[in-house]
C-alpha cells in the first residue's frame, strides 16, 4: 500500500429497507413488552427577541397500555407559555398516543420514505443514519434524519423539522430528540426545539426526561430477540458529514 492511501473501507451491512424492517419489528416488540412506566419531565421555554418570556413546568407522565396521562407537579414563569405552549404540547402528545393517531404518526413505511444516509460509530457500536421523508404533509409527521442502533434497531436520535408548517407565526422549526437506554428499552432523554417566531424573535424549548420507573413489563427473554448483524463487513467505515443544521 502506497503512502497516503487509506485501507479498504466497507459500506453498512444492511440496506435501508432491511434496517427499517428490523426497526419496525423492534418497535412492535417494545410496545408488546413495555406495558407501563412512569417518568418525570422538566419543560423549559425561553423566548428571546422583541419580548423576553420564560417558563418552567415539571410533569409526571404515566404510560399504561399505550396511553399517556400527565400530571402537572409544579410550574412557574409566563402564564401564557404555560397555558398556550406547555399544556398544548401535553394535549397533543396525549392525542398522538391514541390508537388511531399512533398508526398515522408511526415511523413506518406506511407514513415515510427512507434513504440510507450514513453509518457511524458511537459509544454503543454503530448507528445507521436514515433520511426520512413523509409521504404526506400531515400533523405530527416530520422530515429529517433518524439514527438507528445496529444491534437492537432502536431509534437513538432524531433531527428534523415538522412536515407541515404549524402556524404563520412559526415559519421555521428545528428539533433534536435524543434517547437513552433504560434497562432493556431506549426511551427519551432530551428534546430541544428551536423556533423562529415572526416579529417576536426565537424560542428555545427544552424537555428533559428523568426518573424512569417501569411498572409493568413482560420478561424480555420471553420475546425472541432479533439476531444481531455481524459487523465483520464493516471494520472501518467512511461516512458522510452529519446532516446540516440550519
Amino acid at each position: 500500500m502506497s503512502a497516503g492511501t487509506i485501507g479498504p473501507t466497507y459500506g453498512p451491512p444492511l440496506t435501508a429497507a432491511q434496517v427499517v424492517s428490523r426497526m419496525v419489528e423492534t418497535n412492535r416488540l417494545r410496545r408488546e413488552v413495555l406495558r407501563g412506566y412512569t417518568s418525570l419531565r422538566n419543560y423549559h421555554l425561553e423566548l428571546r427577541g422583541l419580548i423576553h418570556l420564560r417558563a418552567n413546568m415539571e410533569v409526571k407522565m404515566t404510560y399504561r397500555s399505550g396511553v399517556k396521562d400527565f400530571t402537572i407537579l409544579s410550574q412557574s414563569g409566563s402564564a401564557y407559555v404555560r397555558n398556550h405552549v406547555f399544556k398544548r404540547l401535553l394535549e397533543a402528545e396525549s392525542q398522538a398516543s391514541q390508537q388511531d393517531e399512533k398508526r398515522q404518526v408511526a415511523i413506518t413505511p406506511e407514513n415515510y420514505n427512507f434513504e440510507l444516509a450514513g453509518y457511524e460509530r458511537d459509544g454503543d457500536g454503530h448507528n445507521y443514519i436514515l433520511k426520512v421523508t413523509p409521504k404526506v404533509k400531515r400533523k405530527f409527521l416530520f422530515q429529517g434524519f433518524i439514527w438507528v442502533n445496529d444491534q437492537n434497531f432502536s431509534i437513538v436520535r432524531i433531527e428534523g423539522q415538522p412536515a407541515k408548517t404549524l402556524s404563520w407565526w412559526t415559519p421555521k422549526v428545528n428539533f433534536v430528540y435524543r434517547y437513552k437506554r433504560v434497562g432493556d428499552f431506549w426511551l427519551p432523554e432530551l428534546n430541544e426545539t428551536v423556533t423562529d417566531v415572526r416579529v417576536f424573535g426565537r424560542s428555545i424549548l427544552t424537555i428533559q426526561y428523568k426518573d424512569y420507573n417501569v411498572t409493568d413489563a413482560l420478561d424480555v427473554k420471553s420475546i425472541i430477540p432479533l439476531k444481531p448483524v455481524s459487523s465483520d463487513r464493516a471494520p472501518m467505515v467512511l461516512i458522510p458529514p452529519s446532516p446540516p443544521r440550519e
